[in-house]
């Protein structure tokens, strides 16, 4: 009978589970560009900036980073949580293939014109969502996929505090978070 080391690393299981999830990044990140060249959408602005503030409506959503990259963040670092209580065998590179994914989806369905009319911004109103940019999109994605790996190493109970903190955080900068623009897509925040 041959001795096995039980205590071995099963590399071959890792790899696998690499490689599926930067097929799942590949992807997503594919799926992103192509949609929103079907959009129409463009790179970004030619403002050379690469964050926006709050006082400079025009430019969310269109520049790499604005106040709502927290929310993404947010986003991966729940998601992760999330993940990690229902399926626990998973590793953490499956993890963080299904938040991309599930970022990707999200970045489809606000990018949808039916969405954006959600909002319900008058015409000509300066807050006005008019869709990301491509740069925005994939930046917000890698901004979930920062919030997945950061929320790996933390229980719970952080996690929830520090998406709690920063929803009411951004609520009163902005005047916008998850719970505000819910609120006004159901028509109940004017």
């Amino acid at each position: 009978m041959a001795f096995q080391d039980q205590t071995a690393p099963r590399y071959p299981a890792l790899q696998s589970d690499i490689a599926k999830a930067l097929a799942v990044v590949v992807a997503s990140i594919a799926v992103t560009l192509a949609y929103f060249a079907v959009l129409d959408r463009p790179w970004g602005c030619d403002c050379g900036r690469l964050w926006a503030m709050p006082g400079e409506p025009a430019l969310n959503s269109r520049v790499m980073l604005d106040p709502y990259s927290a929310l993404h963040l947010i986003f991966g670092a729940v998601l992760a949580l999330i993940l990690r209580r229902v399926r626990p065998g998973w590793s953490g590179w499956t993890i963080l293939a299904v938040v991309v994914a599930g970022s990707t989806v999200w970045e489809v369905v606000e990018n949808l014109p039916s969405s954006i009319r959600l909002f319900g911004y008058e015409a000509g109103d300066p807050l006005s969502y008019e869709g990301d940019s491509r740069l925005n999109a994939l930046a917000d994605t890698a901004s979930a996929a920062l919030g997945a790996v950061l929320a790996r190493g933390l229980s719970g109970r952080v996690v929830l505090a520090v998406a709690a903190v920063t929803e009411l955080g951004l609520s009163l900068w902005i005047n916008d978070g998850f719970a505000i623009a819910t609120l006004r897509a159901m028509g109940q925040f004017v």
